[in-house]
């Protein structure tokens, strides 16, 4: 048995004071997260939960109005963060020409890092049952704030699926983002673990630029899925950003962010049909393999 793994987004709906009691406790959280990436930064990269939980937790718990189990969670948070950026920077190793003028590559590791890694964004992780729960008949949702729970309403449409037995829910991570508010929660179930026995029909991927996939299956036929059309419009979106780049202002800034998160959500959109047709192509009863380029240069 394997676990499968997905994120639900619901929509929730606060009124003026809860919305003010989120950000509050988003910001203290993103707070309390930074002094801690100083921490890590300020002792040698101390990754470890019980270090960190032994030099900082009655200073949190003393001058914070969080409550212990989000404290443990910043703890954790901001570890993970600093695991995957170590992880990032050993597969990209740094390279460059000797005296000889040949390419040589340094590993790299988290001593490389400047500065301590920054939370930017008001944010929040929130543990099933302690620091979130669902009530009346799921209708509502209890969530922990600065010193209190308040319940309110969400938007489950299209999720109803996966609050039943077999999906486990995780930890949620409370978003706020172009003043809606969304509770990210991670699920998990277990499944049968690929088994060869079974024939499956076997697809590999291979994606690109010129063409965003190139797909060959088991019976020897291959697709193409020409990205000219993308290849296109995102150049017209590096023009853009290029000019309001150099213009600098405050509005142009706002501008940028505003592009970039348009550019997000059109790739993102042309990925799911990408794979929705895949799976519609193919059916049920497929095993899809993609390309693992980890340390190819």
């Amino acid at each position: 048995m394997v676990k499968l793994g997905r994120t639900i987004k619901l929509r929730l709906y606060p009124d003026t004071n809860q919305a003010e009691q989120f950000l509050a406790m988003s910001k203290e959280y993103q707070r309390l997260a930074n002094i801690v990436s100083q921490w890590i930064f300020d002792h040698d990269f101390q990754l470890s939960w019980l270090k960190i939980n032994h030099h900082l937790y009655k200073i949190f718990r003393q001058k914070s109005e969080l409550n212990s189990q989000m404290i443990q969670s910043i703890f954790r948070t901001v570890s993970a963060r600093y695991k995957t950026v170590r992880e990032q920077m050993r597969q990209q190793s740094y390279r460059y020409k000797n005296e000889e003028d040949k390419w040589v590559q340094v590993s790299r590791d988290l001593t490389w890092l400047v500065k301590p890694i920054r939370f930017r964004r008001p944010q929040a992780d929130l543990v099933r049952q302690s620091n979130y729960s669902f009530v009346d008949g799921m209708r509502q949702i209890s969530i922990t704030t600065l010193g209190k729970r308040t319940k309110l309403g969400f938007t489950n449409k299209g999720f109803e699926k996966y609050f039943t037995e077999a999906w486990k829910l995780g930890t949620a991570k409370l978003v706020h983002t172009r003043d809606k508010w969304f509770l990210h929660i991670g699920i998990t179930k277990k499944v049968s673990d690929f088994n060869p026995k079974d024939n499956p029909q076997i697809v590999g991927i291979d994606r690109g630029l010129r063409f965003l996939t190139t797909v060959f299956d088991s019976k020897g036929k291959t697709l193409f899925f020409n990205g000219q059309k993308i290849l296109r419009r995102r150049k017209k979106f590096l023009e853009i950003r290029r000019q309001l780049q150099h213009k600098g202002t405050k509005s142009a800034k706002k501008k940028l962010k505003q592009l970039a998160q348009r550019e997000n959500r059109w790739m993102t959109d042309v990925n799911h049909r990408l794979a929705k047709t895949l799976v519609a192509l193919y059916g049920s009863h497929t095993l899809f393999v993609l390309e693992d380029l980890t340390n190819v240069t």
